[in-house]
């Protein structure tokens, strides 16, 4: 109980400094000028090398989530959101307990809290040049599965988790108005554990993997609408090379403006 408290408190602090971050570059304009709100979705690939691995493995993840964003003058936006995350880990195996288990993708579902700023730098002509910030927290929820075929009675409980940053540049081409697409590129730091209990009748064991961290690189294309003056929806496409593969990542989100 004391790691899961610590894991949410090392969350929100981390939200809390990228808000605070924000807030200090619009100090000139503290007022929050606008506000929004509504519902986002995110669909999220990584490939990463567990501790004690050399093969491979994916980490797919769905997140759901209600979002708020906060306009704090200056163009600085914050983006706040908290919801469900649905997260797939293929290809992950645990062989120091008892009996082997090989995870072959069962989806682990837990909470979602995030924080992003976006900030603009620097306007010439029709673009304008930022920069953005994001984190994200998943905190698993623990699930069990029943082992079968054992002359006695077994089950693996397992809990699992993962946090990522994304920082980088923007490049925003508002040529059209109500509609503003844009080029991101980002560097992404994630981290991982996956915890596995095994019972077998006498026998039991615990193992722990972890992804330390995986640096990844990620070029997007976006674009921030305005349907009507109350109503925007938000859409990004990206992809996330790696030796041998490409991961990817869309988003999507509609907001209503107060």
């Amino acid at each position: 109980m004391r790691e899961r408290n610590g894991r949410i408190q090392r969350a929100l602090g981390l939200c809390g400094t990228i808000a605070l971050a924000a807030g200090l570059a619009s100090a000139a304009e503290p007022k929050i000028k606008t506000f929004a709100a509504g519902l986002n979705y995110e669909n999220l690939s990584r490939t990463v090398v567990w501790t004690g691995d050399t093969s491979p493995s994916k980490i797919q993840a769905n997140l759901i989530s209600a979002r708020a964003d906060l306009g704090l003058g200056k163009g600085v936006v914050v983006s706040l959101s908290a919801g469900l995350s649905l997260s797939n880990y293929k290809a992950l195996v645990f062989d120091t307990l008892p009996i082997s288990l090989q995870f072959g993708g069962a989806t682990v579902s837990g909470f979602l809290l995030g924080a992003e700023v976006v900030a603009p730098i620097k306007r010439f002509s029709d673009f304008e040049l930022g920069g953005t910030g994001r984190f994200v927290y998943s905190m698993g929820l623990s699930k069990t599965w029943p082992l079968e075929d054992f002359a006695v009675e077994g089950e693996a409980r397992g809990r699992a988790g993962w946090w990522e940053a994304a920082v980088g540049p923007r490049l925003s081409y508002l040529f059209f108005g109500r509609v503003v697409p844009y080029v991101e590129l980002c560097f992404r730091w994630l981290r991982a554990d996956f915890k596995m209990t095994e019972t077998l009748g006498d026998l039991g064991g615990t193992e722990l993997k972890l992804v330390r961290g995986d640096l990844s690189f990620s070029a997007a294309l976006g674009a921030d609408a305005a349907v009507t003056d109350r109503i925007s929806v938000k859409a990004k496409a990206a992809i996330l090379p790696y030796v041998g593969g490409v991961d990817g990542l869309i988003s999507v989100g509609v907001l209503y403006k107060f």
